[in-house]
């Protein structure tokens, strides 16, 4: 989920930051039945100020009573502050973390693309380096790309962050229904070998329209089942969000993880 954000113009209002950290907690508090972690990542918009991914996840874990972690990415910062962020996670008791490269900065927003890594699995071996280092077992995750599994140099992406220290792997694009992508995500899993190492993406579309928008926005080709199932709106795309994830579960898989996309409440929904 999203930690608290401020408009960069927020108009003549002030803005109450502690009314929506209390809202951010309250909100987490209120699915923290269904949540065996809370994965906190920030906003990529240039027309907001964002509260930390690591200060956001620590205040979950202290007011919610919910197990956190924060997005750690490597676009952000560069080498001595990425280890500074990973050691204030460790330090504020956030015992797993979330490392991704992130996508780029598009020219003229007034951001830089900071680059001081060469790939992924290096600033993985160095969080787990830290970790080993202070004496601790921090659980690392990290996403995979699903698109990429067929191909060698895919497969040799996705196992070289996990032989760099990540627990898990966190997959996109979606796992959108039962009947063609759940197969399809099985199938590549099982061939790759990952089958036990990847957390499957259950993703809340709202109806038709935005299954057109992901589309559009994020690149992903969706397939023909899950626009007619959106088409029937978006009680049928909860059900089948339900569908999927009981699925996944009768599949041996390690489990699913759901994108709020900015309302926790639909976790509890899906998997309650």
């Amino acid at each position: 989920m999203f930690p608290p954000l401020i408009p960069v113009k927020p108009g003549k209002a002030r803005v109450d930051l502690d009314a929506k950290i209390q809202s951010f907690v309250e909100e987490v508090r209120r699915v923290r039945s269904v949540c065996d972690l809370v994965l906190v990542a920030n906003l990529k918009n240039p027309a907001y100020h964002r509260v930390s991914a690591v200060e956001a996840a620590s205040l979950i874990q202290a007011r919610a009573g919910v197990p956190a972690a924060p997005t750690i990415v490597a676009r952000d910062e560069n080498r001595f502050q990425l280890r500074s962020t990973i050691l204030t996670a460790m330090a504020l008791g956030l015992g797993t973390i979330m490392l991704a490269w992130g996508d780029r900065y598009p020219a003229g927003v007034g951001a830089t693309n900071v680059r001081d890594y060469r790939s992924l699995a290096e600033v993985i071996e160095e969080g787990a380096m830290l970790s080993r280092m202070i004496g601790r077992t921090e659980r690392i995750l990290a996403p995979v790309d699903l698109r990429l599994l067929p191909s060698k140099s895919g497969r040799r992406m996705s196992k070289s962050r996990l032989k760099a220290g990540a627990e898990l792997l966190l997959a996109q694009p979606p796992t959108t229904d039962a009947k063609t992508t759940l197969q399809e995500h099985l199938s590549v899993l099982e061939r790759s070998g990952l089958m036990e190492k990847v957390l499957l993406n259950v993703f809340p579309f709202r109806g038709a329209k935005d299954v057109r928008y992901c589309e559009e926005y994020f690149g992903w080709k969706l397939p023909g089942s899950l626009h007619r199932i959106a088409a029937k709106g978006r009680a049928a795309l909860l059900e089948e969000a339900k569908t999927v994830q009981h699925a996944v579960k009768d599949a041996g898989l390690p489990g699913v993880y759901v994108a709020t996309r900015g309302n926790p409440q639909v976790a509890k929904e899906i998997l309650g």
